[in-house]
């Protein structure tokens, strides 16, 4: 039988590798907020248009309907919120994992000047928030070719 000697600097190295993982696995669930720190979290969003309207798509489960504020400001549209955790410790209760993000979270979302910011409407349905605003009627110029002289 082999014998293999120990080596304590590869050893050191999947220590490090292990505690980077960690580290890079815990800051992908959370989000720098404007005064750096963190805590923030981002919920995931699509954004999609069709020909009358843009409706943009926030997964935001365990979200409270009160606990949510959606806004135009100037060319944004912004979604505010927070999620909590619900429950109260009690006396000599430990928690042994918390995976879920709480805590407050803000998205802004560029809006197009084609957009109508007075018919913004929005549906809270099975911890899906869905934000729909209908473009300004009329028709849109396409691209526009421009010639070089």
């Amino acid at each position: 039988m082999a014998q293999t000697e120990w080596d304590a600097l590869k050893e050191l190295k999947k220590v490090q590798a292990r505690m980077n993982s960690l580290f890079e696995n815990a800051l992908a669930r959370t989000n720098f907020d404007t005064d750096g720190s963190v805590g923030a979290w981002m919920p995931v969003a699509d954004v999609y248009e069709s020909d009358d309207r843009l409706t943009v798509s926030l997964e935001l489960p365990g979200v409270d309907q009160a606990d949510i504020e959606i806004r135009v400001v100037g060319d944004d549209l912004v979604v505010e919120g927070e999620r909590r955790m619900g429950r109260e410790t009690t006396e000599g209760e430990q928690f042994h994992r918390v995976e879920r993000s709480y805590g407050p979270f803000s998205r802004r979302f560029p809006l197009a000047s084609t957009l109508d910011r007075d018919s913004v409407d929005a549906v809270y349905e099975n911890g899906v928030l869905t934000v729909m605003i209908v473009k300004k009627s009329g028709k849109h110029p396409g691209p526009i070719r421009v010639s070089i002289r």
